[in-house]
């Protein structure tokens, strides 16, 4: 991928995100990693998902450097450096404070399963003992998802496509497991639940979903008159 390339899947990822209701608040970032290098393309910190364009991504070196003059970046990024470091399969991260998520972390545990796409999660999803910087690419571990509580949540994958699709998905399965919690419901049996995960990977759901958030955050963009460079031969 490009330089124009990665940038644009940044921004996409933030817009399309934000259609989702994820982003019209300041914070929460999207890394992609620049291959080759100890360094990654993000998201500045004073614009909200909702607001970012090709010039609000900025390069980060591993060490906190940032490398593109003007911009500044949050200070819990610190988390995507360690977690690229500890992780070299990761090659995209995703971290928000959607209302679901944030409602979930609370719970103090990873979602339950009341939906065939919750399976995603399961033995995949983490819970940080804190939200310190220290704690959470630890926690993680070789898992593709992490629970950060009273905070947000953090998805990670070898593509964007998949850190970003796990990111949507994972709000959707928060608001089912929020929302049927404290009711008579019954999660779904354990019986049922074997070779669904693989089932959804096999038909491709998580890059359909890549593909319908490029979609929301071309249509956000294009709302507000807004172009990408080179936006036809990004991945």
């Amino acid at each position: 991928m490009s330089e124009a390339e990665i940038r644009n899947d940044v921004v996409l990822a933030c817009r399309g995100l934000a259609a989702s209701g994820m982003g019209d608040m300041i914070g929460g970032h999207v890394s992609i990693r620049v291959p080759g290098e100890e360094a990654y393309w993000c998201n500045a910190f004073d614009r909200a998902l909702a607001e970012i364009t090709h010039d609000d991504v900025v390069k980060v070196a591993f060490d906190g450097t940032v490398l593109s003059p003007g911009r500044y970046v949050s200070v819990g990024l610190t988390f995507h450096s360690g977690i690229y470091q500890l992780r070299p399969d990761v090659n995209a991260i995703v971290h928000s404070h959607g209302h679901w998520i944030t409602a979930q972390t609370a719970f103090g545990r990873p979602p339950q399963c009341w939906h065939n796409l919750a399976t995603l999660f399961e033995d995949e999803c983490a819970m940080s003992p804190d939200d310190t910087l220290e704690a959470i690419a630890p926690a993680l571990g070789d898992k593709s998802t992490i629970l950060i509580p009273w905070h947000g949540a953090i998805t990670v994958s070898d593509t964007i496509a998949r850190a970003a699709g796990l990111h949507h998905t994972l709000e959707y399965v928060a608001r089912l497991d929020v929302t049927l919690t404290p009711t008579p419901a019954t999660p779904m049996p354990e019986e049922m639940r074997t070779g669904m995960r693989d089932l959804i990977m096999k038909v491709g759901y998580l890059e359909e979903t890549w593909q319908l958030i490029r979609r929301q955050g071309r249509r956000a963009l294009a709302a507000e008159g807004v172009q990408l460079p080179d936006l036809a031969t990004a991945s």
